[in-house]
């Protein structure tokens, strides 16, 4: 079996990142970065007009207008090399990998420790797409493909059931990944659908208050014992 590369979210939060390119690829990679709040160097002697529109709103922390040089990278935790020059590129990865910054030089798998994903988004929900650098554009595709398909309330329903943990934790109830699983009904569902957030935080509230009296039933003496059979059919 041959290795894979393994699916982490980095937390970039004011994280010093550094991309290397100023032409569309660094752009891709520098609008990526700001939607995770990295605090973003860009490095080229030429620059795209939507990156400096972007330093020009105080997004992009540092613009140095002038080529590539290895102390760039002092102190970065990440790394692109997103020039059209891939011998650059490669230079970037190197100097990275000395100092122990993670890189991605694009479009060149040996240069690379880490690829980014595509991205399907509903709000907080992040579905990420990798093929291990083998195709970008199938990345890209299934990525439009399960856009195209994806419900829009999603990402509704992720804010209604972090609310509803949130509540039940700060009363301290914990409960476990399969009652949680088995609150996000159709019911639930059709109310954020129709726009009605609170319809759904009330249909999933009284899923799990269902579930609870359920196993309390179940649980009390003199109820019927729970065997492997009872469980799959319940």
């Amino acid at each position: 079996m041959t290795g894979s590369y393994y699916p982490i979210a980095l937390d970039l939060r004011g994280k010093p990142c550094v991309v290397v390119g100023g032409g569309a690829l660094a752009r891709e990679k520098v609008e990526g970065l700001l939607r995770a709040a990295a605090q973003v160097t860009v490095v080229s002697p030429s620059i795209d007009p939507e990156l400096v529109e972007l330093a020009g709103a105080g997004q992009i922390k540092t613009v140095k207008w002038r080529s590539y040089r290895a102390d760039d990278l002092d102190g970065a935790y990440l790394a692109y090399g997103a020039s059209d020059d891939r011998q650059l590129n490669a230079r970037v990865a190197l100097d990275a990998r000395e100092r122990g910054v993670l890189v991605n030089a694009v479009d060149d798998i040996p240069n690379c420790d880490f690829f980014a994903v595509s991205i399907v988004r509903r709000g907080d929900l992040q579905i990420a797409i990798s093929t291990n650098g083998l195709s970008p554009a199938f990345a890209r595709w299934m990525r439009e493909y399960l856009d195209d398909r994806l419900p829009e309330e999603f990402g509704d329903l992720l804010d209604v059931l972090a609310d509803v943990r949130r509540t039940l934790r700060a009363s301290g109830s914990i409960l476990p990944y399969e009652r949680w699983q088995a609150a996000i009904t159709p019911e639930a569902l059709a109310h954020l659908r129709a726009g009605d957030r609170e319809g759904a935080r009330q249909a999933i509230l009284a899923s799990l208050a269902e579930e609870s009296d359920r196993e309390l039933r179940m649980d009390a003496p003199g109820a019927i014992a729970r065997s492997p059979d009872r469980v799959s059919a319940a």
